[in-house]
């Protein structure tokens, strides 16, 4: 009993700290995160891809309870030796969304998802599933990852590439207004250029909200910037863009 309790009284602690180290290298230029100890039950979808694993690794890494939506297909090979429970199913599928968020109570869903080639109403059908479910299955925060280009933040994206994205950031918007509407207390970060600089590469990832920015930023910032606004007020019902000014930005 006497270990059961300094246990959970050590993992809170380390869990405080990490947060608060993550804090303050996520300056957010008019919303401070400031994260909460205490353990959360997160579902990631898209948690088996480049952003998503990276992101599970940092909500594991700091004490949550960590589920990852994946298709049976999926390759789980990012994941190794990382403590999460997995769900298989379908995002498109609206039945297999709803199974997953009804397995357990779920405090957080972050949407990672991505998807190459032409389909892109994906982004559409599974925004709406997510948020719909999230909102029915009383889910408190619901954090999602998108892009420049999407609702107000056209007029920062190359105007002579945007013909040919337009299709995409139409359907990133769908998913944007079903997490709005959905009644949970959304942050949705969007991000315009991707890079993975090598290990060891110090990152200065930021979240800010005005929707003309335009920069790059690396998955394990956004990673970071992911947990630090776990349970964070000032990240609630918020739009956020991420960069790192120590990132070269390709236009």
């Amino acid at each position: 009993m006497v270990k059961t309790m300094f246990r959970s009284t050590r993992r809170a602690a380390l869990t405080t700290m990490l947060a608060f180290g993550l804090l303050v290298h996520a300056t957010v230029s008019d919303a401070a995160p400031t994260p909460v100890a205490a353990s959360r039950k997160i579902i990631v979808f898209g948690g088996s891809g480049q952003l998503g694993a990276q992101i599970v690794r940092a909500l594991q890494g700091a004490g949550h309870d960590v589920t990852v939506f994946v298709r049976p297909t999926s390759d789980r090979d990012r994941l190794t030796k990382v403590d999460v429970h997995f769900i298989e199913g379908d995002v498109t599928i609206e039945a297999d969304v709803r199974r997953a968020m009804q397995s357990t109570r779920f405090d957080v869903v972050v949407d990672a998802l991505g998807r190459s080639g032409a389909d892109v109403d994906f982004f559409a059908t599974s925004g709406t599933h997510i948020a719909k479910w999230a909102g029915a299955t009383g889910v408190k925060q619901l954090i999602l990852h998108s892009s420049v280009g999407v609702g107000l933040s056209k007029d920062a994206y190359p105007p002579e590439r945007y013909p040919a994205m337009r299709r995409l950031f139409v359907a990133k918007e769908i998913g944007e207004n079903a997490a709005i509407a959905s009644g949970v207390s959304y942050t949705i970060i969007r991000n315009a250029v991707l890079r993975d600089p090598p290990e060891g590469t110090p990152e200065n990832a930021r979240l800010v909200s005005d929707q003309k920015s335009y920069g790059s930023v690396s998955r394990r910032g956004l990673a970071r910037l992911t947990l630090a606004c776990i349970d964070a007020a000032d990240c609630r019902n918020r739009v956020f863009h991420a960069i790192d000014d120590t990132l070269p930005v390709l236009r």
